[in-house]
């Protein structure tokens, strides 16, 4: 895969140990890709030298593209030590994770699995003002929330969008937050009307997989991605 030159223009820390990276081409362009893809990106003289794939945690219309990043290692570490101006190197975006459907939509995520379906919420969200969605998100601390700030303001903005954040490890919070695991029957109300988009660990996605078809959603009416810590 052709290797393209992208250039940092901002570095923004999301949590105590997550950052997004924001980038342009060196020639202040930007990539052709569609909300939810993802790019690969390279270091020489790393632990992987075929690269390590990151979610674009971007929307095509958007300024900047932007890669969301947990530091859990060598090669995330090297992506947390990048700042303004420097260039790393990426491929061109791809991945089929976006359904490109006029159903609700039923995003379930878990930390950094918030990234590609972000991407899509805010690109659905651009191209239909009255879109439905419903954001089931999962976190061990209210701290640990990427995008906090930028969710409440979309759902600010949008009535059709609703968002329950689900705590594991911190019991006393404010009634925005939920306690505990995410409520798989909440997250099926809605059955085959919706389509389901689940990102996270490989046990995560498995366990709402699961959690779904034993709730009767059609296997055809739910997408899934994991990444790998």
């Amino acid at each position: 895969m052709e290797k393209i030159a992208a250039i940092v223009t901002r570095v923004r820390r999301e949590s105590p140990d997550v950052v997004t990276i924001y980038f342009l081409l060196q020639n202040r362009a930007k990539l052709d890709y569609e909300a939810g893809q993802y790019i690969t990106v390279y270091f020489e003289n790393s632990s992987a030298p075929e690269g390590k794939a990151y979610s674009l945690s971007s929307a095509p219309h958007e300024k900047w593209m932007s890669i969301t990043v947990k530091k859990i290692g060598e090669y995330s570490g090297r992506l947390h030590a990048l700042r303004a101006g420097d260039v790393f190197a990426i491929s061109e975006a791809y991945g089929f994770f976006n359904p490109r459907t006029s159903q609700p939509i039923v995003a379930i995520s878990a930390g950094c699995g918030i990234a590609p379906l972000w991407s899509i919420i805010k690109d659905e969200y651009w191209r239909e003002k009255a879109r439905i969605a419903h954001v089931f998100y999962t976190n061990k601390t209210a701290d640990d929330i990427l995008f906090q700030h930028e969710i409440s303001d979309l759902h600010a903005q949008h009535p059709d969008l609703s968002v329950a954040h689900y705590i594991t490890r911190q019991p006393e919070l404010g009634d925005a937050f939920r306690i505990g695991r995410i409520d798989i029957d909440a997250v099926a109300q809605l059955g085959d009307e919706a389509r389901y988009l689940v990102c996270g660990s490989v046990e995560f996605v498995k366990d709402m997989w699961v959690g779904l078809m034993q709730r009767g959603i059609g296997q055809n009416n739910i997408s899934t991605e994991t990444f790998f810590e």
